[in-house]
This record gives structure tokens, C-alpha cells and sequence, in this order.
């Protein structure tokens, strides 16, 4: 319980008072008045009790002195009998009496005198009390202004400063002519709050510019100690882990209550703080975006004078390699696009020419169910649509720029159906689309719409082992656009079915089939991009299903 230095002086001085005057007043009158009263009423009960021998004595005497004259035939002897009749006695025993009794007289007045004096000594007593008291009060005012209010003025300001109110100070007076203790110590206390305060400011600012830096860094970053709490991170990690979820990392990363188990994945704080490890590179997953595989690059940070060591992660999500990967794909796609189209245009240009002259210098005039002239009439009916490849080709290589524009979904399926039609056939596959709304549109890029479709018609033609057909049907609801591309291949097993969007991760077990892993990765990111959805659903030795999910542009 809070009692102030007020309260206590207060408290303290009225016990003090009332203890020292009822102590004061008791003592005097133990010591004074009942010893005088007690030997006051000795001395009166002497007096009394000798006063009334007197008189007895006086009694006898008279009484003595009757028997004798009333009967003078009681011998006694003469000298008894003069010491009896003799009236001086009687003189002297009456001035005894009379002088006692003027003695019980001033007994009395010197009572009433000392009583007197006794109450007037009470009356200083309380009169200096009363000073005392006086005195105390305005020692009591003193310290209160001297010691009480300063320390009192000290303490508010020790209280808003550990609100964090830095700015306060001990207000001064400057009218100050005598300095005392409390006056050099308000003084020190605000100095040593404009030095605490300048400090902090520079630490605030050192801070501010260290976080300003890692914040420009593009790659996620934390410092953890080995308590597993997190010191600092980036935006970059932040982005990373979603919403603030905690200080401890397995908390913000994994979702736990409790440190992770090394059978779940290395964990580079175990690596380095256990096993002494220098550098330790992982890759994980954070249950923020489950579908995103992160690198963890973590070394250790050992501070020399604090006896500590510290974790440095820095962490990079591998979806930009992806991206990186897809526009080197595309780039590369687009050069062989673009010399493949080059060549062969050329090169079947002419044949195509060359087959124009020959049917109209000689087959003009035969008959269109002339054998000849069908064969011929076939070759360049074919040379027309080999000239169409390389141009589909340069359609799904070109540049998307930075722009999304309206997607025809319909077209751009039957563009690389086109495509890929030769690839499926030539493997014993057909390929069926259903659309029941070919003017739908979708906000995107074309050329990353159509590598969508011409990854997963690709995996559906190597997933089929003997004759088999791919099917893809577009529908479409008032704000979505699905499409979903299916065959009945070899399927996929449910343990591998959670890793098909994994980068790197192929289930190909030969070169026709096997891959870099990378391919369903594009997709999904690409899908994501337009914001978009992607679901799979498989059966071993039945078929894939991939259901790819648009929202619906504004277009009409």
C-alpha cells in the first residue's frame, strides 16, 4: 500500500505529540500531585488525630478534677492531686490545642497554595504543548516545501517518463538564490533525461535507417535468437508469412505452439546453435501460402560482448525463379518461333507457289474429280496449313506487355488445339473441345493463357500410354469462366497429388515423359495471376482431370 512522505510526517508528528503529552502530563502528576494530596492528608490526619487526644486529655482532666472536689475522701497524694487541680496546665494544654489548631489552619491555606501552583504548572504545560506543537507544524511546512514538494514534482515526472513521455522536465523556479541538495539533483535528473532522450532519438534513427535497409533488400530476412524470438525482419518477410502471427518463429512460420521437430524438416536454428554448423540451406513451406516453396539461406551472427548468438535467415521465395524460368521458356519459345517460321515460310512459300503454277498451267482445265488434280489440290491445301503453324507459333511467343486484355477463351483453345493436334495424333490421341459460350472473355495475357492449355494438354499426352482422348469443356457461370481438360491416362497416386505444383517436382520416369518439373508450376502461377483458380483430381489407371477457374471480364 502507497502512503506518501506527507501522510507519514502528518501521521508521525501527531502520534509523536500525543504520546510525549500524555507521557508529560501523567509523569507530573505521579510524581506531583498525588504525592502531595497523599502527604497532605497524612499530615491533616496527624494533626487531627493528635487535636483530638488534646481534647481528650482536656475531658479527662476536667472530669478528674470533679471527682476529687465532689469527693474528698480519695486519698491521692499531694503532688498528683496539684498537678491536677493546677490550672496552669489547663493553660498550656488549651494554647497546645489553639496552636494546632492554627497549624491544620496554614496546613490547609499552604495546600490550597501548592494546588494552585500545580494547576498553574498544568496550564504551562499545555501553553508549551501547544508551542511544541506550533513548532512541529512549521517543521512539518518546511520539509513539505523544502524536501516533500520537490520529490513530490520529481516523481510525477519519473512516472510520465516511464509512459514514455521523454519531453518532461522538473519545472525550476529561476528565481533561485539558495541551492540546496534536491535543487542539484532536479537539475542532474533533467540533464539526464535530455541525454536519455537524445540517445533514444538516435537509436530511433540508427533503427529507421537499419530497418529502411533491410526493407530494401527483395528477399524475406529475420534475425532470430535462440530462444526462437524474431528481433527484426523485412517487408519482404512479411509479405512472406501473411499477417503479423506472433514474435516466435516457429509460431509465424509453421503455426505452432512449440518448437518444430527436427523429423519435420532441418531447422537452421537447431543446425547452427546444436550442431555448430556455419551455413544451413533449406527449403520449406509456410503454412501462410502452403503452395509456395521458400529457400532458407541461414547463417549464424555471434555477438562477442553480450555472450549471444543470433540466426540470420534470409529467405527467397522460389516463384520468381519460376517466373524467371517461364519468360526464359517464352523467350526461347519465341526466337525458335520466329527462325522455325522464318525457314519454313520460305522454303513452303515456294512449294506452295510451285503448286499454284502447276494446277493452273495444267490441271486448269481437267475436271475437278481428275485424280491428279485432287492429289495436287491436296498438297497445297496442306502447304497452307503447314504455313499456318509457324504463325500460331508467333502468336503464342509474342510479347504480352504489361496491359491484360480481353481473352476469347473459345479461340484461344482451338488455336492451340491447332497447335497441338499433329503431337496428339501422331501419338493415337484425340483431342475434343465442347463450348457452350464461345464469345466468353477473360482479363489476361494471351500468350500466357494459351502456355496454360499447351502445358496440360502436353502432360495429358504423355500420360496416356496407348489410344486415349483428351477432353476440354468450357462453361461458364454469370462471374466465372471454368474449363476443364481431362483424359484417361495413366492418373496420378494421392501421395504424389499434393506435389504436382512443386518446382522441380516431375513424376517422369523416362525421357519422352520425364520433364524439368517446372511445367504445372508456370501454371499455377499464371493461373494465380489472373486471379484465378486451379483444382485436380485423379484416379491411377483411370485419368486427370485439371479444373482451371476464371473470373469473367467486364466485357459484353
Amino acid at each position: 500500500m502507497f502512503v506518501s512522505l506527507n501522510k507519514k510526517f502528518i501521521y508521525t508528528i501527531v502520534t509523536f505529540f500525543l504520546f510525549t503529552a500524555i507521557l508529560f502530563v501523567y509523569t507530573f502528576y505521579i510524581i506531583y500531585g498525588v504525592r502531595f494530596q497523599e502527604e497532605q492528608k497524612s499530615n491533616l490526619t496527624r494533626n487531627q488525630q493528635y487535636l483530638e487526644l488534646l481534647y481528650e486529655n482536656n475531658g479527662l482532666r476536667s472530669e478528674l478534677e470533679n471527682i476529687i472536689k465532689n469527693h474528698p475522701d480519695i486519698e491521692i497524694s499531694t503532688a498528683l492531686r496539684k498537678k491536677i487541680i493546677n490550672s496552669d496546665q489547663e493553660v498550656k494544654l488549651q494554647d497546645t490545642i489553639n496552636r494546632e489548631q492554627k497549624r491544620t489552619e496554614e496546613m490547609i491555606k499552604n495546600y490550597d497554595d501548592r494546588y494552585s501552583t500545580i494547576k498553574e504548572g498544568a496550564r504551562l504545560v499545555v501553553i508549551s504543548s501547544i508551542l511544541i506543537f506550533l513548532a512541529i507544524v512549521l517543521l512539518w511546512f518546511l520539509i513539505r516545501r523544502w524536501v516533500l514538494y520537490p520529490l513530490n514534482r520529481i516523481s510525477e515526472v519519473s512516472g510520465k517518463v516511464s509512459q514514455g513521455n521523454l519531453s518532461s522536465r522538473v519545472e525550476l523556479s529561476e528565481q533561485r538564490i539558495f541551492l540546496d541538495e534536491i535543487d542539484l539533483l532536479a537539475d542532474t535528473f533533467n540533464t539526464m533525461l535530455k541525454n536519455l532522450e537524445q540517445s533514444i532519438r538516435e537509436i530511433k534513427e540508427k533503427e529507421s535507417f537499419l530497418q529502411s535497409l533491410i526493407d530494401g533488400i527483395p528477399d524475406g530476412l529475420r534475425v532470430i535468437d535462440e530462444d526462437y524470438n524474431i528481433i527484426i525482419a523485412n517487408k519482404a518477410y512479411h509479405k512472406q508469412i501473411g499477417r503479423h502471427k506472433g514474435n516466435k518463429c516457429y509460431m509465424a512460420s509453421q503455426n505452432r505452439t512449440e518448437p518444430c521437430s527436427s523429423a519435420m524438416f532441418a531447422c537452421p536454428l537447431h543446425e547452427i546453435c546444436r550442431n555448430h554448423k556455419n551455413n544451413v540451406r533449406v527449403i520449406q513451406q509456410f503454412t501462410s501460402h502452403p503452395n509456395r516453396h521458400l529457400a532458407i539461406n541461414a547463417a549464424p551472427l555471434r555477438i562477442e560482448e553480450e555472450n549471444k548468438t543470433y540466426i540470420i535467415e534470409v529467405i527467397r521465395d522460389l516463384s520468381d525463379d519460376i517466373k524467371f524460368s517461364h519468360q526464359q521458356k517464352l523467350s526461347s519459345l519465341g526466337f525458335m518461333a520466329t527462325s522455325v517460321a522464318h525457314e519454313m515460310k520460305n522454303h513452303l512459300g515456294s512449294i506452295r507457289m510451285i503448286t499454284e503454277n502447276l494446277l493452273d498451267k495444267f490441271y486448269r482445265h481437267r475436271p475437278d474429280e481428275d485424280e491428279e488434280k485432287k492429289l495436287l489440290s491436296l498438297i497445297h491445301n496442306q502447304l497452307i496449313e503447314c504455313i499456318n503453324v509457324p504463325e500460331r507459333l508467333l502468336k503464342l511467343s509474342r510479347f504480352s506487355g504489361d496491359k491484360m486484355q480481353d481473352i476469347n477463351c473459345a479461340d484461344s483453345i482451338r488455336d492451340v488445339v491447332a497447335l497441338l493436334d499433329y503431337e496428339a495424333k501422331h501419338n493415337g490421341i484425340t483431342i475434343d473441345f465442347q463450348t457452350s459460350s464461345p464469345g466468353i472473355t477473360i482479363k489476361g495475357f494471351e500468350p500466357d493463357f494459351k502456355m496454360v492449355l499447351v502445358n496440360l494438354i502436353l502432360n495429358a499426352i504423355k500420360a496416356i500410354s496407348n489410344n486415349g482422348i483428351i477432353k476440354i469443356e468450357q462453361t461458364h457461370t454469370v462471374k466465372y469462366v471454368t474449363i476443364k481438360v481431362t483424359d484417361n491416362g495413366h492418373g496420378i497416386s494421392r501421395d504424389n497429388l499434393q506435389r504436382i505444383f512443386e518446382p522441380f517436382y516431375s513424376e517422369g520416369k523416362d525421357i519422352r515423359s520425364g520433364g524439368t518439373g517446372l511445367g504445372l508450376s508456370i501454371v499455377k502461377s499464371i493461373v494465380e495471376k489472373f486471379k484465378g483458380s486451379i483444382d485436380v483430381s485423379s484416379e491411377v489407371n483411370v485419368g486427370t482431370s485439371f479444373t482451371l477457374k476464371f473470373p469473367r471480364s467486364d466485357k459484353k
